[in-house]
């Protein structure tokens, strides 16, 4: 018998207090005393990793957590609910094109920009979707600096078409159509500003995801009719905004699939078919006849039940 051995079996004392010491060793590091923590930083690290490791979390580390998500609003209301026409929207109106719109995600980021608030809505026949919204507005003025991004959308050679209104100081108004390429769940395109919004991570992942769980199907193709209207806030400093990209599907009525091949849904290659030009010129043609509605909705201008047949009729519209 060693030394060590027998002092192990003739000292409890010592024996109990050798095996508290390696007790609050061990806890120390799941639970480190405050002072310690500021005392040690590095010491505050390993602790905070062990306890991810293990699915723990710190005070400080959850309290952080659901500061966050106590900021990060994000709704999924019901998709049997169904709208016609016109909604109010962000303290204005949102003039929806035919047909009955779902809603499928609202979201509001006060951590970013509480100050603008995201819809996504989703028209669909018989599984496949013909129409896909999404609708940004200010709540609260932001700094111009904030909206380059939504005027350079406009501005890109890969657009299909676009326009804008002369500026006058007050108010800036731009308009598009672009094509949105749909592929592993994802929207793809090579407008650069525009693909910063349609892979938003925080509001698009969800969206799609919600409609893939619930069987709605996404054409390869989708054209985005997109209007931006920025002008100086009346309230004070800063610019309000509001963005309204409506998808439409070029999947004829009746048929499963777009026409052309994928290469031909470009600005370069769409008068290569010419069921691909033709649609695109309808839908530029569609969306100038919406721009007046549309500025009439930011105005909250627009009477309830008096949106004109033609004009509401966009091109992946079926009846």
């Amino acid at each position: 018998m060693s030394a060590l051995t027998r002092l192990w079996s003739r000292a409890p004392l010592w024996r109990t207090t050798l095996i508290m010491t390696g007790a609050c060793g061990v806890f120390s590091l799941f639970f480190p005393a405050p002072w310690l923590g500021r005392t040690l930083p590095y010491y505050q690290t390993v602790t905070d990793k062990l306890g991810h490791m293990l699915g723990c979390e710190t005070p400080a580390q959850q309290a952080a957590k659901e500061a966050s998500q106590g900021r990060r609003m994000v709704s999924q209301p019901p998709l049997d609910a169904q709208f016609e026409g016109v909604i109010p929207f962000a303290g204005r109106q949102l003039a929806l094109p035919a047909g009955r719109w779902h809603p499928v995600l609202n979201y509001q980021d006060d951590i970013a920009h509480g100050e603008v608030l995201t819809s996504i809505f989703v028209r669909s026949q018989q599984g496949t979707v013909t129409g896909f919204i999404i609708a940004q507005a200010t709540t609260q003025s932001i700094p111009a600096a904030d909206t380059r991004l939504l005027q350079d959308m406009c501005h890109n050679g890969f657009n299909f078409t676009s326009g804008d209104l002369p500026q006058d100081g007050n108010k800036t108004e731009c308009w598009l159509t672009a094509p949105i390429h749909v592929a592993n769940g994802q929207f793809i395109t090579s407008n650069e500003p525009l693909q910063a919004l349609v892979s938003s991570p925080l509001f698009i992942p969800p969206a799609l995801q919600r409609l893939g769980l619930l069987g709605f199907n996404l054409p390869p193709v989708l054209v985005d009719a997109g209007w931006t209207h920025i002008e100086k806030s009346k309230s004070g400093t800063g610019v309000d905004f509001a963005t309204i990209h409506t998808f439409v599907s070029p999947v004829p009525a009746g048929q499963h699939a777009v026409p052309g091949s994928p290469e031909d849904w470009s600005r370069a290659g769409m008068n290569d078919t010419p069921d691909v030009a033709s649609f695109v010129q309808r839908t530029d043609a569609w969306l100038k006849g919406w721009l007046p509605i549309l500025r009439k909705g930011y105005a909250g201008t627009l009477e309830v039940g008096t949106l004109p047949l033609q004009s509401t009729t966009d091109p992946g519209f079926h009846g």
